[in-house]
This record gives C-alpha cells, structure tokens and sequence, in this order.
C-alpha cells in the first residue's frame, strides 16, 4: 500500500458506490419500460418469476467487486403456456464483459433471447468460446441474430442519460429487432457513435 493515500482508498470505494445507485436506478427504470413496451406488443410477461438481477465479479483476484449485471423478463407469446422468450439486458462495466476489438467504455447490451441469459450460463463476453452459441451473424455492424431468432446489441452506457434515451435506444429497438425488423432500418447506414459497432464474427469468437 506504499505510496497509497487513505482518502484516496476511501475515494475510490465512494465512487463505485455513487455508480452502483446510479446503476440500480436506470436497470430499474430500464425494466419499468421495457416491461411496459412487452405488453403493448401483445405478450405477456411471466409475473413474478424470470426476471430478478443476477451479478457478475472480477475473477477471485480481485475479490467480489461487481462489474456487471444481467437481467432477463420471462415471456410468454401468443398461445404458449411457459414462457419461450427472454427480453433483458446487461450491464457490462469491465474485463471481458466489454473486451470487444476498439471498446474500452462500459456498456450495456440489449437482447430477446429464446433462452435467460446468465453469467452461469451463456452472456455477453468476448471472445466468445465454443461453450457459447456461435451461430450467429452480425447484422450492419451493430446486431447480433441467430440462428434462432435471438438477438442482441449495445449502446455505450454513457450515452444513456435520461427516460427518452432509455426508450429510444434500447427499448424500443429491442422490441423492433424481435418482430424481425433488420438493423439498417432501426440503425441506418452509418449509426451513430453511442450504438456498440463489432467486428466480424471470427473475430468476436475464440
């Protein structure tokens, strides 16, 4: 600790906590939206199940300090009886949770999903090893779309500033790429620099 001063130690832990509140108050008013925007599209979200917060640490280096979040709203479309879709998001604040070739911001990803997403099962981490489902293809540099429909793109977290940010740039997006709208429709030709742009896909997997 030579050379370290205790204000500054104290610095540091007071500005990941500030983050954190800020972050618990956009991930809820996030879910609020979306949530809101399932059901106008005619789908029902499971209440009650599906959709609790999950985190994610640095490895056991770096002890438990948090540097990301997922959480996924259980779905049921029309004529189904358990729920067949997963609409979410993650919260990716460092390691390889934003590891993408040219990124170094937090960010946070978007995505409807035909399976939860979790940090005990498949998320977004890069590269992608073969534990992870690799079909996918990259949509006019900003989507991912798989082989089952699934799909999934970020925005640099900075960039979110208020309600309308939330709604314009994630949600309603989210909902548009789900009913098979392509990216270049949603995004343009030339999205701006608050959308996540990824390389091709042998390069986002290991």
């Amino acid at each position: 600790m030579e050379g370290m001063k205790g204000k500054d130690i104290v610095g540091c832990f007071n500005t990941v906590n500030q983050l954190w509140r800020e972050i618990e108050l956009m991930v809820e008013r996030l879910t609020i939206l979306l949530r809101k925007e399932i059901k106008e599209n005619g789908l029902r979200c499971e209440e009650g199940t599906g959709d609790g917060l999950e985190y994610a640490v640095f490895n056991e280096d770096y002890s438990d300090v948090c540097i990301g979040c997922i959480r996924n709203i259980a779905v049921k479309t029309p004529r189904k009886r358990t729920p067949d879709l997963h609409f979410g998001f993650q919260v990716s604040l460092a390691d390889n949770l934003i590891d993408i070739p040219g990124n170094d911001e937090p960010l946070i990803f978007m995505f409807a999903v035909t399976e939860p997403m979790g940090f005990d099962a498949w998320h977004m981490a890069f590269p992608m090893s073969d534990d992870y489902d690799t079909d996918f293809k990259v949509e006019n540099n900003v989507v991912l779309r798989w082989s089952d429909g699934s799909v999934a793109f970020g925005i640099r977290l900075l960039a979110l500033n208020n309600e309308k940010d939330l709604l314009e740039h994630c949600v309603n997006p989210l909902m548009r790429l789900q009913k098979g709208d392509k990216a270049e429709a949603i995004f343009g030709n030339n999205p701006g620099d608050r959308i996540v742009k990824f390389p091709d896909h042998d390069a986002l997997i290991s």
